[in-house]
């Protein structure tokens, strides 16, 4: 019928949309901000702390702008 021809429109356009911006999120690992805030990364940034293997993972994940760690600029 017309509706299941239909439904089956919609669901393979949700997947080729889905697909889409799946193929964009591995390219960019760490978005390029600064998810503990500017004041929280100047500190990290200034002290050279953002390349210490202890403190990496923390300005990996709340200091990829101030720090330089981003993918996309």
């Amino acid at each position: 019928s017309s509706t299941e021809i239909a439904m089956f429109f919609y669901i393979v356009c949700a997947l080729f949309l889905l697909n889409a911006f799946a193929n964009g999120a591995e390219t960019t690992k760490f978005p390029c901000y600064d998810a503990g805030g500017e004041q929280f990364c100047l500190g990290p940034k200034h002290a050279r702390m953002c390349n210490q293997p202890d403190f990496y993972n923390i300005a990996e994940t709340y200091c990829s702008k101030t720090c330089g760690i981003c993918t996309q600029w």
